[in-house]
């Protein structure tokens, strides 16, 4: 009969969990099954709350909107304490809304009252990370050496499968764009950068792209052919103070793929005159490492060697 009941139980819970995306309403009866047991492989953070609680209003709409855009990485069980006043009373909950995580069987952290999004999203990253990276996580680093050892395509495929299962990951749809401009296709990787523009302008992803679109299209302004290069060479050699051409020549530089020159070019600039045109060179400068990412070769010698000119 016991065994009967446990698989009811675990029947029961997993309905609810495929029927509400991750989020299941609990009760005194089912908290072991769905709390406790599942907690042993998925973290699980329970919403004390009650009809009357207007706090429980604001903040429960949050937890949802977080957990369900974790998609399965984590699950909301939420208790209406007046129903259920047996786990509350065990817990020591002394008011609502209280949250408090499960992992492992055991509880792991909590707060009360509540809290900014920004300050939930941190608690629940907290919480995530107990469990190890996820799926999509290790995808993303296997994708991004995959890139990094220019396997663009196969990188290509990769992250195109964790933004279609993870639509606001901005990482993978910005190495989705940056996979395109790779592969020549500048427009399309345009159109993926407005699709996030503004949706989280301090992710290290989105900003190498937006550099790097900015840095070909000021490229397609100034791209100039075999001869139009030898004759800015010319300028440079006739007048090494010529900092129009030396930037010139950096943003074709760059544009063919050649970032070491063009990191040098601008670092000459910067060398005999660190303010021109309002810090121009600088600027361009930061562009381009943050187009080409924070670990690349290029970009750590030249950042020693733009510290080395600015603070000698």
């Amino acid at each position: 009969m016991a065994n009967n009941k446990n698989e009811n139980l675990d029947l029961q819970k997993d309905q609810n969990l495929q029927k509400n995306n991750y989020i299941v309403d609990v009760n005194t009866e089912n908290f072991m099954a769905i709390v406790i047991e599942q907690s042993k492989s998925t973290p699980v953070i329970v919403d004390f709350w009650a009809p009357w609680c207007e706090p429980c209003k604001q903040l429960t709409p949050i937890l949802e909107k977080i957990v369900n855009g974790e998609n399965g990485r984590i699950i909301l069980a939420k208790m209406n304490i007046d129903d259920n006043p047996e786990i509350p009373q065990q817990l020591k909950i002394k008011s609502i809304p209280a949250i408090i995580a499960f992992y492992d069987s055991q509880p792991v952290d909590g707060f009360a009252g509540v809290q900014p999004e920004s300050v939930i999203k941190e608690f629940i990253s907290k919480i995530l990370s107990l469990s190890g990276p996820s799926e999509e996580e290790k995808g993303m680093e296997i994708a991004k050496e995959m890139f990094l050892n220019e396997e663009t395509e196969q990188s290509l495929e990769i992250f195109g499968q964790i933004a279609q299962s993870e639509p606001e990951n901005i990482s993978a749809i910005s190495m989705i764009g940056k996979c395109y401009l790779r592969l020549g296709e500048l427009e399309k990787a345009k159109n993926i950068l407005a699709s996030i523009e503004n949706k989280d302008n301090n992710n290290q992803d989105y900003i190498s792209l937006k550099a790097e679109v900015d840095l070909l299209r000021k490229g397609e302004e100034k791209t100039v052919n075999d001869q139009g290069m030898e004759e800015l060479m010319l300028r440079v050699e006739k007048n090494p103070n010529d900092h129009e051409a030396n930037y010139d020549l950096a943003i074709n530089f760059n544009t063919k793929g050649n970032y070491k020159a063009a990191i040098d070019r601008l670092l000459s600039i910067i060398e005999k005159d660190r303010n021109w045109k309002d810090d121009k060179a600088r600027k361009q400068l930061i562009e381009i490492f943050d187009a080409l990412g924070q670990q690349t070769q290029v970009v750590n010698e030249g950042r020693k060697k733009l510290s080395s000119i600015l603070f000698s």
